[in-house]
């Protein structure tokens, strides 16, 4: 009876202090450093191209097709066709607006500029490209035009930076006009043996700098850049919020899945309100429900900028989703912890605690490796492993003797 209420006191008191102790972020690293693992033996999971990915992916490419040059009025288009596009776009409220394309036109600025970026400001999100050059020499400083302040960068980087592309210069950035209601990306791309190459983040100064990808997602996501967690080298990939993990390469770039599809608009049929009746009830319903949606100039293959990233977008936001028991059944893992540490208190002999404890404590670990290869669930791993912890050494010292 006494060995009971001091087993129920303790493990009590040490599930509080835990509970409490994760909560503050004290066994985040342990955790994420668990999350690595489970990812990397499942990293198939997500390299696989998905077979409904086109059902299943929520981005849309709205298109300037270059063989419909004529129809705009100007190319490559200008402020008063982006104003049209943008406008005829507003009532299917898309959640993020991707344009990777710079829109810049000059100094000085064109007629309709200031309209255009009007015209963004319904958007809950709009992610503007920067066009950049990668470097050649990681010796020399990049150049950023005073896009400094302008750009976020990555908080939790974890590996070392030293694979990841390095930024030479910002070769041109959006009007001023225009960034003023956007967030900016980088935008660059690499072909390595035939396959698209885009950096989800490019150094610069011993800094990350998100790419119109990263940006995206992360608004898409809505995952703040003090918590979007960047893994570099082996296994490497980007954890956002509600489960959306990234896989990378060792530089920390996306390879372009060419087979990749997603729906396709073309923004004539987008201009005006009176042409919006032009879209197709297909159309509508592919704009409609919160989707990405990037805009473009394209001419229908491969190798487009607002193709590329659209297909990354897709490819992406395909993927399987890893999924985090719920607080209650996290309980319920601590509960069932705190009964097998019982178990080992009143019914193994305290020589065999520690054995018996340690294959407790491996069989667990092997039960959350099978769940997450079949349906990527996972559990925090620090507070059950703690509890059965605590339990094995308080058996070995005050559990059964040995008849």
């Amino acid at each position: 009876m006494i060995r009971a209420l001091i087993l129920v006191l303790l493990l009590a008191s040490l599930g509080w202090w835990l509970d409490r102790e994760h909560q503050a972020g004290r066994f985040q690293r342990v955790d994420e450093l668990f999350l690595d693992f489970l990812v990397a033996n499942a990293r198939e999971r997500f390299v696989m191209a998905a077979d409904h990915a086109q059902a299943a992916a929520p981005v849309v490419l709205v298109k300037m097709r270059v063989a419909d040059k004529t129809e705009y009025a100007g190319w490559p288009p200008r402020p008063l066709d982006w104003q049209m596009v943008l406008k005829g776009l507003q009532p299917f409220d898309p959640a993020v607006v991707v344009i990777p394309e710079t829109l810049t036109w000059g100094k000085p600025s064109p007629e309709f500029v200031s309209e255009a970026a009007q015209a963004l400001m319904p958007f809950p999100s709009t992610v503007l490209g920067v066009e950049a050059q990668i470097a050649t020499s990681r010796e020399t400083p990049a150049f950023l035009g005073g896009l400094e302040d302008s750009l976020p960068n990555f908080q939790k980087v974890q590996g070392s930076i030293e694979p990841v592309p390095p930024l030479g210069a910002l070769i041109a950035a959006p009007d001023d006009l225009m960034r003023r209601q956007a967030e900016l990306g980088i935008t660059v791309t690499r072909k390595t043996d035939g396959t698209v190459m885009l950096p989800y983040a490019v150094q610069e100064s011993g800094h990350l700098r998100p790419s119109v990808l990263a940006q995206a997602l992360a608004r898409f996501t809505r995952t703040p850049y003090a918590t979007h967690r960047l893994l570099l080298g082996p296994g490497a990939g980007a954890y956002l919020s509600n489960g959306t993990f990234v896989p990378l390469s060792l530089s920390g770039e996306l390879a372009v899945d060419a087979k990749q599809t997603f729906h396709e608009v073309d923004a004539l049929n987008l201009m005006t309100v009176e042409m919006a009746e032009a879209l197709s009830p297909q159309d509508k319903q592919h704009l409609s429900g919160g989707k990405v949606i990037v805009i473009g100039t394209d001419d229908d293959s491969p190798g487009g900028l607002a193709r590329l990233n659209a297909q990354a977008l897709a490819q992406v936001l395909a993927m399987p989703r890893l999924r985090l028991l719920p607080p209650m059944v996290q309980w319920i893992v601590w509960a069932v912890a705190g009964l097998a540490g019982a178990w080992l208190v009143f019914f193994v002999p305290r020589p065999k605690s520690i054995l018996r404890g340690g294959l407790c404590i491996f069989a667990a670990l092997v039960i959350c490796f099978l769940a997450f290869q079949s349906s990527l669930i996972w559990c925090p791993p620090t507070i059950p492993a703690a509890i059965m912890a605590a339990s094995t050494v308080f058996a070995r010292f005050a559990g059964r003797r040995k008849v």
